[in-house]
C-alpha cells in the first residue's frame, strides 16, 4: 500500500480562506465618463474612498468567497498494488521475463461541480449567499477510483559475442471512474453533475491509458573498434476527451462526449489532421490522440593518445528519423456552440516533436571522452 497526498491549496486551503471571510474584491467603479463623487465632482486619488462608496458595484452583504467546500470525509488518496513475476534464463547470456502488475487507486480527491442549472432552471444553491454563486462552486471529496493492470514482457542478453540487449513490451489498461487516475482538481469530466460518480464518467485514464509500450535498446561491437547503441522508444495513442461543447443533458456544463468516438490517423500536406470514426463513444476519453516513437543512436569508438591517456569519440543522434510526434490536447471541443459547424481545431495537434516541452526533433551531437 502506497500513500499519496492530496492537493491541499485548493482542496483544504480555499475552504479555509472561505470560512475566514473570503478573499476577493470588495469594492469597483467604473465609469468611462469619469467617477464623480456626490457633489458631482470628479474623484481624485487623493479623496477618500468613502466618497464615492455609493458607486460601489460589488454587492458587499456577500463575502467574497472562493465558493470551495471540504467535505469532513477527504480522505488521502493511496493504492494497493499488486506484483508477480516470472524469470526463465534461455542460454548463458539471455533471459526472459514476464510481469504482472495490479495498481487499484483509491479515495482520488475531486472536486463536484454542486451548483448546476437542472433543465435550464435555477441553480441549485441559488438560495444561499454565495459570491459567486456560479458553477464554479466545488465541493472536494475523496470518491475517485483508478486500476491499471499491465503485463510486462522482458528479453535481456547481456554482452556476448559482441551484442548486448534489453527489450521491454508492456500491454496496459488504466482506468478512472473520475477520467483520470490522478489526484487533479479538473472536474470536467463529470458528465452529469447531478450524478457525479455515474459509470460514464468512467472511461480511459487521460494521461496513462497507453495500450502498447515498447523499449529497445542494444549495445553491438562493430567492426574497427566502433561501437553501436541504438535506443527505441513507441508508445501506441493516449485516451483523447472529445466533447460536443454543448449542454445536452442540460446540466448547465457545455462538456457532454461526443456520440461518437475518433482516432488521429495522420497529417496532411498543408499540416491539418486526419482523423476517423472507431465507434460509439460510450464513456470520457472514449477517442485516442497520435502514438509516440523515436530512435536514438550513438555511436562511439576509442583511440589511444600517449602511453596511457584514451580518448573516446561520441557521436549521437536523437530523433534519427525526425518523427513528427503531434500533440494532441487532453480535450478537444467537436462543434462551435453558436453556428453548430465542426471547428477546424477539433482533433489538430498543437505541438510537434522539438517544440516546447516536447520531446527532441532529429538532432545531433559529437563529444570526446579523455581517461588518462
Amino acid at each position: 500500500i502506497y500513500t499519496d497526498f492530496g492537493y491541499t491549496n485548493s482542496n483544504i486551503l480555499f475552504p479555509a480562506i472561505d470560512v475566514a471571510g473570503g478573499h476577493g474584491q470588495v469594492f469597483f467603479v467604473n465609469d468611462a465618463n469619469g467617477i464623480r463623487k456626490a457633489d458631482g465632482s470628479f474623484y481624485t486619488p487623493a479623496d477618500p474612498v468613502s466618497t464615492i462608496a455609493h458607486l460601489n458595484e460589488v454587492n458587499t452583504s456577500l463575502a467574497p468567497l472562493f465558493g470551495q467546500v471540504a467535505s469532513p470525509r477527504l480522505e488521502q488518496p493511496y493504492t494497493r498494488q499488486t506484483n508477480v513475476g516470472w524469470a526463465h534464463q534461455l542460454d548463458a547470456s539471455t533471459a526472459l521475463t514476464v510481469d504482472y502488475v495490479r495498481v487499484d487507486g483509491r479515495d482520488i480527491n475531486t472536486r463536484l461541480r454542486g451548483n448546476t442549472r437542472i433543465n435550464g432552471g435555477p441553480r441549485r444553491l441559488a438560495d444561499l449567499p454565495l459570491r459567486p454563486n456560479t458553477l464554479s462552486f466545488r465541493t472536494a471529496v475523496s470518491k475517485g477510483e483508478s486500476t491499471y493492470d499491465g503485463l510486462i514482457l522482458g528479453l535481456r542478453r547481456r554482452m556476448s559475442r559482441g551484442f548486448d540487449l534489453t527489450a521491454s513490451y508492456t500491454l496496459g489498461d488504466a482506468k478512472s471512474i473520475i477520467g483520470t487516475a490522478n489526484d487533479e482538481l479538473d472536474a470536467n469530466y463529470l458528465q452529469d453533475a447531478t450524478d457525479p460518480l455515474n459509470p460514464v464518467n468512467g472511461g480511459p485514464s487521460a494521461r496513462t491509458d497507453a495500450r502498447h509500450r515498447v523499449s529497445v535498446s542494444a549495445v553491438i561491437q562493430a567492426p574497427w573498434g566502433i561501437q553501436v547503441a541504438p535506443f527505441f522508444l513507441y508508445r501506441s495513442a493516449l485516451p483523447l476527451f472529445t466533447f460536443e461543447g454543448t449542454d445536452i443533458n442540460n446540466d448547465s456544463n457545455t462538456n457532454d462526449i461526443t456520440a461518437r468516438a475518433y482516432k488521429f490517423t495522420g497529417l496532411n500536406d498543408d499540416g491539418t489532421a486526419t482523423y476517423e470514426e472507431i465507434g460509439a463513444c460510450e464513456t470520457v476519453n472514449c477517442s485516442r490522440r497520435a502514438p509516440f516513437s523515436q530512435l536514438n543512436l550513438r555511436l562511439s569508438k576509442g583511440f589511444r593518445f600517449g602511453a596511457t591517456a584514451r580518448v573516446e569519440a561520441i557521436a549521437e543522434v536523437f530523433n534519427l528519423f525526425n518523427a513528427k510526434n503531434p500533440a494532441l490536447p487532453l480535450t478537444t471541443q467537436r462543434v462551435n456552440a453558436t453556428t453548430g459547424a465542426v471547428q477546424a481545431s477539433f482533433m489538430q495537434p498543437v505541438a510537434y516533436a522539438g517544440d516546447f516541452q516536447q520531446p527532441e526533433q532529429r538532432v545531433g551531437q559529437i563529444g570526446f571522452r579523455i581517461a588518462f
